[in-house]
């Protein structure tokens, strides 16, 4: 028989090891909880004029790295500059990602249908007698209009998930809203992104008293702004003109960080756009480091309110603290963050690794 003090001893032994394995059943269930939050990737559908401006090629980039970060799932690409052979340009590029099968759709009647500069040029670009792309998509009747492809991109997702991120004109947007039901969902346009989409990051308008003028993306397509703005039902960030215009990417960059630079197609876009050296704005940029990882803090968030475009493309924001809308501001950390948008801008080696794959297959054949 046990005595008194040893009974005690082994009582309290039996409660020790309760408690023990109690705090390890614990610990494992919120480590098994955090593990699945961290590794679940953020739905997300990138609206862009490519073809405008450089910036949409980088922002582009960017979302190709962190989906290989696994940070999220590029559900598809929506084309908001109607130049036909941005669908070439995009689907190339999308398989020097080993992304070829990703989903494309296209603002069909949409603005700006003009070539502007660097797509053709790089589409047509020959080194060495070899393309430097290697499209198999163009616009044809497989290619969908692009709120269609968005309803049905939404609409297979959970609730409260997906991220769209616009940073252009902002024409497949509006469509999306002002849809009705289909196919793909029984909800009309305002209802399903009520309840699929949990943000809307776009890059449009200015919020500063710095510059006196309409921002470009609000001014060509007007009307479709004005819908975004007015109807979209879910919280929307807005990055301004004032924020990208600050954070420049640099020209070093282009000319130094890319192995194999005079193939590489965001390379040579970036030379055809305008004479080098130049260091261009990241208005685009902005909106998907923001649209991504609104945890990391990149930019300060303007309190809640409402932001209304007026008949001349003018953005006003009203404080409200029911209002959906915010607006990025600067902090102190612009070189941590321009360090940010070059790092994930530059770390993939797929392209240029694809380039060469796909050039030497050329040659051989």
């Amino acid at each position: 028989m046990l005595s008194l003090s040893e009974e005690t001893n082994t009582a309290n032994m039996r409660l020790l090891l309760f408690i023990s394995l109690l705090w390890l059943a614990v610990t494992a269930m919120s480590c098994a909880q955090n593990v699945s939050s961290e590794e679940k990737p953020v739905p997300v559908i990138f609206d862009t004029d490519i073809g405008n401006d450089i910036d949409d090629v980088l922002a582009l980039q960017i979302l190709f790295q962190y989906e290989a970060e696994q940070k999220i799932d590029l559900l598809g690409i929506t084309i908001s500059k109607s130049f036909p052979r941005v669908v070439d340009y995009v689907d190339a590029y999308a398989r020097l990602n080993n992304r070829g099968e990703i989903p494309l759709g296209f603002a069909y009647n949409g603005v700006n249908p003009e070539p502007y500069k660097y797509v053709p040029v790089t589409l047509d670009t020959l080194v060495d007698g070899k393309p430097v792309l290697f499209p198999q998509r163009k616009l044809d009747a497989s290619i969908p209009e692009g709120y269609k492809l968005m309803r049905k991109l939404i609409a297979a997702q959970a609730d409260s998930s997906v991220v769209l991120i616009a940073v252009g004109p902002e024409t497949n947007i509006a469509r999306l809203l002002q849809s009705q039901p289909d196919e793909f969902s029984p909800l009309s346009g305002l209802e399903l992104v009520k309840q699929k989409v949990k943000l809307v990051s776009v890059m449009g308008g200015l919020y500063n008293k710095e510059y006196d003028f309409a921002e470009w993306n609000i001014l060509q397509d007007l009307k479709a702004a004005q819908t975004v703005f007015s109807t979209c039902p879910v919280p929307l960030v807005a990055s301004g003109f004032e924020v990208g215009n600050k954070l420049l990417y640099p020209a070093t960059s282009i000319l130094n960080d890319f192995s194999n630079g005079d193939i590489h197609p965001m390379v040579v876009s970036y030379k055809v756009y305008q004479p080098m050296p130049y260091d261009r704005p990241t208005w685009d940029l902005t909106s998907v480091l923001q649209g991504v990882e609104p945890e990391k803090g990149y930019f300060e968030l303007s309190p809640s309110g409402t932001i209304t475009i007026d008949s001349l493309g003018n953005t006003l924001f009203e404080e409200k603290t029911a209002g959906l809308h915010r607006f990025l501001q600067l902090k102190d950390n612009q070189k941590t963050v321009l360090d940010t948008m070059i790092q994930k801008t530059t770390r993939s080696k797929a392209v240029s690794n694809n380039v060469i794959k796909n050039r030497a297959i050329i040659e051989k054949y």
